[in-house]
This record gives C-alpha cells, structure tokens and sequence, in this order.
C-alpha cells in the first residue's frame, strides 16, 4: 500500500475532517504561542524561524526533510484540490488513479491579461502583493549562476499569460526532492542578498510569492505531465462563496476581483 500524506499548511486553528492522509502542520510555530494540537514545523530539520521571509514553505521545508512518505502533497487550511464540482475532496484512490497516468496534481492555471513580467512591472500581481522587477532581476541572476540550464524556462515562464498559484501539489517524494533540492537554495540566496526593510508586513514573505513562479520554472523545465484540479475556497468572508475555481477566463476575472477583498 501507497504511503501517503497531503500536508494542510496553517498559520491559526481552523476546522477540518481529521484522516489518516490530511494533517495539520503549523507553519512559523518556532514564534508562535500555541500549537493547537498541530504538527509543528520547527522539529528536525527545519527553517521554522524564517517562516516571516518564506510563509508557507517552512512547512513544506519540514514536510520535504521529515516525511518518509512515497507520495506527498500540500494544501491551506482553507484551499483544497476536489475531484470535481461536486466539492469532494481527494482521496487516496483518487491521488493514486491520477498519478499513474501524471506526474503531478496542480490547481487550474489562472490566465493572466497580461504577461507575469507585465503584470509585475504594473503592480498587479496580486491582492496584497508587491513584488518588484527588481526582485524577479535578482532571482534571475541567481538562477543564471546556480542553474544556468533552467534559465530560457524562466524567462519564458515571465512571458506567459499563464501561471499556477498557491504552493499546492501533490506528486511522488521524488519529484519533490528534486524540486526542492533546486529551489530552496535559490531562495535562500536570495534572501542573504535583499534587504527586508523595503517590504511592509505582508510583503516580507517575498520568498513564498516568488516560489509561486518557480514551479512554473520547474514543471516546464521538466516537461512535467500535469493534471490540473479544482480548488475549494473554505473561508472567503464572502458566505455564500465558499466556492470552486473554475478555468474560464471570465470567472478568473470575477475571482481576481474577489481576491482583492482577501487576504491571499
């Protein structure tokens, strides 16, 4: 039997259907009061500390070093992958069907207006975001010096109409090995090079937003075979928005306005 373990990444309690596959890990929980009862990402290995530069990746730093499992996903405490528009939540033989034909579970790509180095130049990244050319002008040279063979995915990534968002995959161990072994170290080197204080609050976990981007670097360097699904959005404030993301571009348009009422 498949050993299998979707991570939901929080920051605060929430509510969710205790499973043997989906479990709470809590991210930053090296500064934070309470635990709730949650797995802790400041065990073991781990990059807890840092969780104010790299958000939700410090669970998934202390997921990639401290899971043995052969199958590992991640999640939000209020986002979810469903099977289909009836809000049913993946299982285990759901993950394991998908998987034998793909490489990897990817929400649905959100369709741009514009090119990812457009809507970066004009500030429109998201609702709370705001990364620079800068920034992207640094992660670039990093790439160019640590893995130069991953350099025209970047590039052409930027110039796409088209991204994935949310730090959310379920894939084999391996994969995520892989990916990971490349991508933190540029993230860390970016974040000795950067200055945080030209950041407020929210912003200073840049290396989340930029992450966003890098496994679009990744998947298309890799010619990853992706199977995309629906996301469920447990806790818009909105309440009868508790709702699927759908691919057509006129509901992208809908969402993106609803997500500047939130916080992403």
């Amino acid at each position: 039997m498949t050993d299998m373990k979707i991570y939901i990444l929080t920051h605060k309690k929430f509510d969710y259907e205790k499973n043997d596959l989906y479990e709470p890990v809590l991210n930053g929980s090296a500064i934070l009061d309470d635990d709730f009862g949650y797995t802790r990402d400041d065990t073991g290995d781990n990059i807890s500390k840092l969780n104010k530069y790299y958000a939700e990746l410090t669970g998934e730093y202390w997921a990639w070093k401290n899971s043995n499992v052969d199958i590992i996903g991640f999640c939000h405490y209020r986002r979810y992958f469903v099977k289909n528009i009836f809000l049913k939540k993946l299982n285990k033989e759901d993950i394991k069907s998908i998987l034998q034909d793909y490489d990897i579970i990817l929400p649905q790509k959100r369709h741009l207006d514009k090119t990812n180095i457009e809507e970066i130049n004009e500030g429109h990244v998201g609702a709370n975001i705001c990364q620079t050319t800068e920034d992207y002008d640094l992660l670039r040279k990093i790439i160019k010096k640590q893995s130069p063979e991953y350099l025209e995915s970047f590039d052409e990534v930027l110039n796409e109409k088209e991204i994935y968002w949310y730090n959310m995959y379920i894939c084999k161990k391996e994969i995520i090995d892989d990916y990971f072994e490349w991508m933190f170290p540029i993230l860390e080197e970016f974040r000795k090079q950067t200055d945080f204080s030209k950041y407020d609050e929210g912003n200073s976990r840049v290396l989340g937003y930029l992450s966003e981007r890098l496994i679009n670097v990744y998947v298309k360097k890799h010619s990853l075979k992706v199977k995309e699904k629906y996301l469920l959005h447990t806790e818009l404030r909105i309440p009868f928005l508790t709702i699927i993301e759908f691919r057509s571009p006129l509901f992208q348009k809908i969402f993106k306005l609803i997500l500047k009422m939130e916080d992403r």
